[in-house]
């Protein structure tokens, strides 16, 4: 879950996952959320969540097991916060495929 509490995201911010005395599986998840939300406020469109999910597809290779679990619970909220929207403004924009 990236949407821990208020202190860890400042920790965070300010140190990285260094700064808390115990990483809980959220912080990871925090971490590569903003991440995610960062890029996609800079160009809300398609292709960014493509380029954010390969992003993340390609982590896979050089990161621990946490950080991939993490790495995909973050994806998954993100994808349904912003990127669905988008989606479905979109398909009512051009239509549905039929």
């Amino acid at each position: 879950m990236p949407f821990i509490e208020k202190w860890r995201r400042e920790t965070i911010e300010k140190h990285g996952l260094d700064g808390l005395s115990v990483i809980q599986p959220g912080d990871r998840c925090y971490v590569a959320y903003k991440n995610m939300v960062d890029q996609w406020k800079v160009n809300p469109r398609w292709t960014t969540a493509h380029e954010i999910f390969k992003s993340w597809a390609r982590s896979i290779e050089v990161t621990g097991e946490d950080d991939i679990i993490a790495g995909r619970l973050a994806w998954e909220v993100f994808f349904q916060i912003y990127v669905m929207p988008y989606e479905l403004k979109k398909r009512s924009e051009n239509g549905d495929v039929l």
